[in-house]
């Protein structure tokens, strides 16, 4: 069962020994799950549900898996881990850099010769359609496509999965601090953007060039009357009035990065804004990172430094002194 936080957020974990009740619990589609002979199942699930994104994070037992995504959403699959055997999906080998995208009302197979863990992020397919605008052709075969995932998105996916199961077991309280459930609702759709996105490489020449530089300095005057919170691109695209392939090929051209690392350096300067004028430590950090998007506090704290030179910590202690 869910615990419901604050009406906008929901975390649970469960630990199982019978793979029908294993089924049963996982959301966003209807699922049966087939034991190996000769291999007693066990499981475990964390869930975290933010806004309108499901996260599932598990550890199962050798399976085979057959399922169909609910009409409605469409599900990024991501094997973590596999103890042997990788896994294959309608017949189609799961590398140990691959995800698997499946559309809603889908129905695929999932082989899984040994024990796994593995993650998956449910967003409403209308979400998921407008993604699709801006993959590439990094995907093998029919659908369920196979996508090929860099290692650093590969990291980043692996990182969000490992937090937010943390966050449904340890702490799921937390989502109840202002702005927490929305900002991190907000980063996954990041995040599978992320993954279905394609590099930089939009060379806009004449009239478009000029339109890339309009939508720019649209999304730019939203920024700054905006300054006190973040911003993610769902919203920029409402406010200007385009489409997520618009928005990524204006700022790919005119700034050098793409929206999302445009608006996660934002985050971050808000963050430190924040670590500023607050007064405390490590909760303060992880209550900051968290209101600001940023799931895993390894990760932040990385980026953070990268950014500034020192620690979120390091900030803190220096403005406690003060």
């Amino acid at each position: 069962m869910l615990k419901t936080i604050g009406g906008q957020a929901a975390a649970g974990v469960r630990r199982y020994h019978d793979h029908d009740a294993f089924a049963a619990a996982l959301l966003g589609g209807d699922v049966e799950y087939l034991p190996v002979p000769g291999q007693p199942f066990e499981a475990t699930l964390r869930v975290l549900q933010v806004g309108d994104v499901v996260v599932q994070h598990a550890a199962d037992s050798a399976h085979v898996t057959r399922a169909a995504i609910q009409p409605g959403l469409s599900a990024l699959i991501v094997p973590l881990s596999c103890d042997g055997l990788m896994p294959a999906a309608n017949g189609m080998e799961i590398g140990a850099r691959n995800a698997i995208l499946v559309p809603g009302g889908m129905e695929f197979i999932v082989a899984c010769p040994g024990p796994q863990v593995w993650g998956a992020l449910a967003v409403p397919t209308a979400v998921a359609e407008e993604l699709a605008d801006l993959q590439s052709r990094r995907h093998r075969g029919a659908m369920p496509g196979v996508l090929d995932m860099t290692p650093e998105i590969m990291g980043e996916l692996a990182g969000a999965f490992d937090a937010a199961g943390r966050l449904a077991q340890e702490a799921p309280d937390v989502l109840a601090m202002p702005g927490c459930a929305v900002g991190l609702a907000a980063s996954l759709k990041e995040l599978v953007a992320t993954a279905l996105a394609p590099g930089l490489g939009s060379d806009p020449r004449g009239r478009a060039q000029r339109e890339a530089t309009r939508v720019v300095h649209a999304a730019d005057e939203y920024l700054r009357c905006n300054l006190g919170r973040p911003i993610y691109r769902d919203e920029l695209c409402a406010v200007v009035g385009v489409s997520r392939r618009k928005l990524h090929d204006a700022f790919v051209a005119v700034v050098g990065m793409t929206p999302p690392a445009y608006l996660k350096v934002r985050r971050l300067v808000l963050a430190r804004r924040a670590l500023r004028a607050g007064n405390g430590g490590e909760r303060l950090v992880k209550s900051v990172a968290l209101s600001h998007g940023f799931w895993h506090l390894g990760y932040f704290a990385k980026d953070y430094r990268a950014l500034f030179g020192e620690l979120p910590s390091q900030t803190v202690a220096a403005t406690n002194l003060r």
